[in-house]
This record gives structure tokens, C-alpha cells and sequence, in this order.
């Protein structure tokens, strides 16, 4: 009786090891909690194209996903801690302090009015000696960021204070992102209709949506090298294309 009962206990130490090597990684995925569509909290349940495109490249890179959303400057803040973050501009500022995966996903960015203010709009210098409201530490592009200091910014951190002022005539212009839908999202929830505002038609840029890792993050290159083999393969597959379809981006 001894042998069957070793070569029991050796199976199910073998078991158990083979579930051990096997089992994901763990990791954090941080991101804002008050962007909708792209990220924001729906009665504490984590919702978003940013988030659910980068927790499917997550688990196809083979991790298994906390989603935590905070407020942007705490997320960026956590970020440099530990795991990673999602729906991130690039800039030159920002990349002293972390390393980006390959574009996730892209978005626009918008310029609205309120109804009967149109005025052509082709390109970012066409809003000069204009009183433009957008969101304060926004990068919309080198195109804007070459012509800003001829606008008069107004800036804050909320898209629905931006459609309040906007319709009052506080300001020429406002920028939003990501798409339409942030402009239809931001009118209602400041007690507006879609129909007070107006998208100008063309937007003022399309910027890639990256994923962070802090540059002081141990093993970030390798986890940045795993997560930019799952986003070539989501994309291949045409899985990222189908997450943006179902939020209208």
C-alpha cells in the first residue's frame, strides 16, 4: 500500500505545481475615473473603451486584471507606483516619467459651439483670438500646442462645467473628447440638450490612446513588451475595432 500512496501524494504535488506555473500574473489597471465614454466609474463599476480594450489585451498578455479608476492626476500619480494605466495622451513632459505601450486605440478630439456660433474650422490656428474652454493638463496635439498661446484658454477639469459655460456664452469654443459622444455625454449631464451644442465638423486631431508603465516600475519593459504583442494581435483579429464600435467611436 505504501507505492500507490506515493505515487498519490507525488501526482497531486505535480498537480499543484503544474496549476502554480500556469496561474496569471497579477497586475493593476489604473485609469480615469471620469471620462465617459472612455473611462468612468457607473455606479462603481468600472466602464469605458479605454478600459475594457486595455483589461482584453491585459488578459491576452496573461494577466489577471484589478481594474481601479480614480481621479486622473491620482491614477497618473499610482501609476508611477505600480501597474499600469490606460487611455493616456503622449507628450514629451510625460515621457520623462513613463514608458508607453504601442497606440491602444485612437479617438477625436472635437471642437463644439453652441448652436448658432458655427464658424469655419479647418485646422487648430483657426481658433486664434478665440476664448477656447478645455480640460487643464490636456495635450491635443503638436498642431495646437504650436498655436495656443494665441487663445485665450479657459481651463477646467470638468466636461460638464466646459458645456455650462459654453452655452451661457462664457467661452467661443470648447475642445472634447473623446468623439461626439463626449459632447452629447457632458450636455446632459449638465441639464442641456445635445441640441444646444454643436461638433464642428472636423475635429481638431485623432491622438493614440497609449498604456503607461512607470519608469521606475520593476519589470516595466517586459510587461510593455507583452502588452504590445496582445494590442498587434487584438488588432489583427479586428477585437479592438469591435470595442470602439460599441461605445459609436
Amino acid at each position: 500500500m505504501i507505492k500507490p500512496r506515493i505515487f498519490a501524494a507525488a501526482a497531486l504535488v505535480a498537480a499543484i505545481l503544474s496549476a502554480s506555473s500556469t496561474r496569471a500574473d497579477q497586475i493593476v489597471l489604473y485609469g480615469n475615473s471620469e471620462q465617459s465614454p472612455k473611462a468612468w466609474l457607473d455606479a462603481g463599476t468600472p466602464k469605458g473603451f479605454a478600459v475594457e480594450a486595455a483589461a482584453e489585451v491585459l488578459k491576452r498578455a496573461g494577466y489577471d486584471v484589478t481594474v481601479t479608476l480614480l481621479p486622473f492626476a491620482r491614477a497618473m500619480q499610482k501609476t508611477t507606483e505600480d501597474g499600469v494605466m490606460t487611455g493616456v495622451f503622449q507628450s514629451a513632459e510625460r515621457a520623462k516619467v513613463y514608458d508607453y505601450s504601442a497606440p491602444l486605440v485612437y479617438e477625436d478630439v472635437v471642437v463644439a459651439v453652441a448652436k448658432g456660433k458655427e464658424f469655419p474650422f479647418d485646422k487648430a490656428s483657426d481658433l486664434a483670438g478665440k476664448k477656447l474652454g478645455l480640460q487643464d493638463t490636456f495635450f491635443c496635439g503638436d498642431e495646437f500646442a504650436a498655436v495656443k498661446s494665441q487663445i485665450t484658454l479657459d481651463n477646467d477639469s470638468s466636461p460638464s462645467l466646459r458645456a455650462k459655460k459654453l452655452s451661457a456664452g462664457r467661452v467661443d469654443a470648447a475642445l472634447f473628447n473623446p468623439g461626439k459622444s463626449s459632447v452629447a455625454n457632458s450636455a446632459r449631464e449638465a441639464g442641456l440638450s445635445a441640441d444646444d451644442l454643436t461638433v464642428l465638423p472636423k475635429p481638431l486631431a485623432k491622438l493614440g490612446n497609449y498604456m503607461i508603465v512607470g519608469k521606475n516600475v520593476a519589470g516595466g519593459a517586459e510587461t510593455l513588451a507583452r502588452i504590445n504583442k496582445a494590442i498587434a494581435a487584438a488588432n489583427a483579429d479586428g477585437t479592438l475595432a469591435k470595442i470602439m464600435a460599441k461605445y459609436g467611436q
